[in-house]
């Protein structure tokens, strides 16, 4: 058996942080988000406190040390930038508020794949020297859709690649992370090596940072990951790819102001961490890297296309002022709304249809849904939509003050629709009445601008079938 190695002088292992807690990323990510959010702006020591304490309230960490507690804490600060440092105080970024409040982790990992590159503010000084004086410039997750893409596109094949093949190709070899080898020629040593039958080293520890970013590929839907463990380009998410292909003036370009390396100490390199952060956590017009559930959803396009027809998004976006058909707000929100229609179709009464509507945006009403009972009176509706690329414990929604009082207001007419939606998967959860659930004790409901919301299935509410 022949092993293919990176000749030992372009030979450099890239690494990066990697959570404790990766088989469970994404419902960690969205609790910590939230519980960062809830904490908001307080002083070092107190922020800390609270979370930590946050951290040992999630499910299985109750009787953690203190030292793995400290390791979730850091691991999370320097690999997803949740945390901003002002003054002797410590707040949530951009990124957690965003990620707390409209639960899109595909939005999420795509703004962290677009961001991310080597070197970052995510190592330690003295490794982040060390890649600075070895000259890295790299930013993974473009580089490997640029090939990907360019192959398909010039010779009309599906291209996949394998965690190994990205890390004795790509992520381990100067002439890339350095150098700026072009992708084609990535790509052809990649062929080369099929055709001569070379093997890699696949060791766990070995694979395991080129494996994590194309992990974090496909939880942005990005890639997907067929059955011959080879990662290949989503083809419904070309717009989103066109952004990774032409970053424009997107690069963390910091570290090119530094005019000689060599004498470089790491208290100059740890200043540049509170600019990692700064730029990890840009702020982004609203539809940057929108999540198009329906390409979440969809496997091919014309499974797309179909979907697409079949609740006539366009026309439900230009009705209800809504703002943009990439949003999973206004996606979730076009779904439950067909939803509605065909249910009070199948209860018998279609003539209630056409007074089912979505509530212009403008209005502010605390609800996105008016719909009816078959007694003709109102069901109002909120919608809670979460994406993600794997399904999720959620039951957790966070509603305003407006959509608090509204619930108050009327009582059992108010439903929230709990829509969660995953790779080829949706799932809808609905309660009637949160507030009075919240009298009852059936559900918690934690002040913070609103109401954080967390409910027990079996003790409130009911799963049904997503009529399309």
């Amino acid at each position: 058996m022949t092993f293919y190695n990176v000749p030992s002088k372009h030979y450099f292992r890239l690494h990066h942080p990697r959570p404790r807690f990766k088989n469970d990323i994404e419902n960690v990510l969205i609790y910590i988000a939230s519980e960062i959010t809830a904490i908001g702006k307080k002083p070092i020591k107190d922020f800390i406190g609270d979370l930590d304490f946050a951290i040992k309230k999630y499910p299985g960490n109750l009787s953690k040390k203190q030292k793995t507690i400290d390791n979730w804490r850091t691991e999370i600060d320097a690999l997803f930038s949740f945390i901003v440092q002002e003054g002797d105080c410590l707040k949530p970024s951009n990124r957690a508020i965003e990620l707390a409040t409209n639960q899109d982790l595909v939005k999420f990992f795509k703004l962290f794949c677009y961001h991310f590159q080597y070197p970052g503010g995510f190592l330690k000084p003295h490794i982040n020297l060390e890649f600075l004086k070895n000259g890295i410039n790299f930013r993974p997750c473009s580089y490997i859709l640029e090939m990907l893409s360019e192959v398909e596109k010039k010779e009309g094949v599906r291209a996949g690649i394998s965690k190994s093949e990205a890390t004795h190709c790509i992520f381990n070899d100067l002439r890339v992370t350095r150098d700026g080898r072009p992708s084609k020629q990535t790509w052809n040593l990649i062929i080369k090596n099929r055709q001569k039958d070379l093997e890699y080293d696949w060791t766990g520890d070995v694979v395991r940072y080129a494996g994590d970013i194309l992990d974090y590929m496909v939880q942005a839907n990005l890639l997907v990951k067929r059955p011959n463990n080879k990662y290949y380009i989503n083809q419904v998410e070309s717009i989103a790819i066109r952004r990774f292909l032409n970053p424009t003036n997107d690069l963390f370009d910091y570290y090119e102001e530094i005019s000689d390396v060599s004498t470089l100490t790491l208290d100059e390199v740890k200043e540049l961490d509170a600019e990692w952060v700064k730029y990890f956590n840009t702020e982004r017009d609203e539809g940057f890297f929108d999540t198009d559930i329906l390409a979440l959803v969809a496997d091919t396009s014309t499974q797309y296309q179909e979907l697409k027809s079949i609740i006539d998004l366009d026309r439900v976006i230009a009705e209800g002022g809504l703002s943009s058909t990439g949003s999973i707000g206004s996606i979730g929100e076009s779904l439950i709304l067909n939803h509605e229609k065909k249910r009070i179709v199948q209860e018998g009464r279609p003539d209630l249809e056409h007074l089912i509507k979505l509530i212009p945006s403008m209005y502010a009403i605390g609800y996105d849904i008016n719909s009816r009972e078959i007694d003709e009176t109102h069901r109002n509706i909120e919608v809670k939509t979460t994406s993600s690329s794997t399904p999720l414990a959620f039951m957790r929604f966070h509603l305003t003050p407006n959509e608090w009082s509204a619930a108050e207001s009327n009582k059992d007419r108010y439903f929230v629709y709990r829509l969660m939606v995953t790779k080829g998967s949706l799932k809808l959860f609905t309660i009637q009445d949160p507030v009075g659930q919240y009298k009852n004790g059936n559900l918690s409901a934690i002040p913070r601008n609103g109401m954080d919301i967390i409910f027990d299935p079996n003790k409130c509410g009911k799963e049904e079938t997503l009529l399309i």
